[in-house]
């Protein structure tokens, strides 16, 4: 039989770029033939009409309402479970920004099939992005840096073997059954972002590893909203610590339960690390104005 993979997305206002992302989905090579996909995205709470353009153009996905406050992890967690109530022989998670290469699909699969081959059973397989602009890095893996205190490092894949990683964002990654049984959904204390960090760590923690598959998958633009507090010099102390602190940087209680959770002794050093680097880049970019 072929392998069964459930599609798992939430989306939000992005009307134009969940639809491509579906469409690219769609014309995968292999699909129907090679696999099948079942789709389950989560519109939460839209104001453009992104659910019902869903419904009208792809009538295959199972759309499931939001309640507007659900943001990344809630809205996976929320697709995660409407997946978990059928059998499937993988889980792909997909960002609705993340515009798929024709064979991205087929390369996941190939890259999962020979870790199984080699006695890696329980794995996720991540499908690196590039900026569709410049080629460059947006999303990959992520390596723990050498060292006792817990810092991770955004890598990228090998253009020619798969890569084993310390763990992965969530963007295109391919979650076989062995790791979804060994760790189940996303936690659902994260907010918005770090469940897929956090899962990538629990799986391994479970037995199972993460890989990069390689070369690039798909395309997807930078977020550079994220990272403003460490990159734009106009801010004030103050703003950029709101900026860190948004749901788009580290948010407070996630980033003290990810610390807690997989710092290890010397997790509240790790869990300040970041706060020291925003006040020494402030000072530096007050000093070099």
């Amino acid at each position: 039989m072929i392998p069964t993979i459930a599609v798992l997305l939430t989306c939000f206002n992005r009307r134009a770029k969940t639809l491509a992302a579906l469409e690219a989905l769609f014309k995968q090579d292999g699909a129907g033939t090679t696999f099948t996909l079942n789709v389950f995205l989560v519109d939460d709470g839209s104001t453009d009409g992104t659910g019902d353009a869903v419904r009208g153009a792809f009538p295959q996905v199972h759309a499931i309402d939001g309640t507007g406050d659900l943001y990344w992890n809630g809205g996976m967690r929320r697709a995660f479970e409407g997946a978990l109530e059928q059998s499937f022989d993988y889980m792909l998670w997909l960002n609705d920004d993340t515009d798929l290469n024709s064979d991205a699909i087929l390369r996941l699969l190939e890259t999962s099939k020979r870790l199984a081959q080699q006695g890696k059973d329980k794995t996720a397989v991540f499908g690196s992005t590039c900026d569709p602009q410049t080629g460059d890095l947006t999303y990959g893996g992520f390596q723990r840096r050498k060292g006792p205190i817990l810092r991770l490092q955004h890598v990228g894949p090998d253009p020619k073997h798969p890569r084993e990683v310390t763990t992965m964002a969530g963007n295109c990654a391919l979650v076989c059954k062995a790791a979804v049984d060994a760790v189940g959904n996303l936690e659902p204390r994260f907010f918005h972002a770090w469940g897929d960090v956090d899962y990538g760590m629990r799986l391994r923690d479970a037995g199972g590893s993460v890989w990069l598959t390689p070369g690039y998958l798909a395309q997807c633009d930078p977020n550079p909203a994220a990272q403003r507090w460490r990159d734009d010099p106009s801010l004030s102390l103050r703003d950029r610590l709101a900026h860190l602190n948004s749901f788009r940087g580290l948010y407070p209680p996630d980033w003290l339960l990810f610390m807690r959770r997989h710092g290890g002794l010397l997790w509240p050093l790790a869990w300040a690390i970041p706060y020291v680097q925003l006040i020494t880049r402030h000072l530096r970019f007050k000093l070099s104005a």
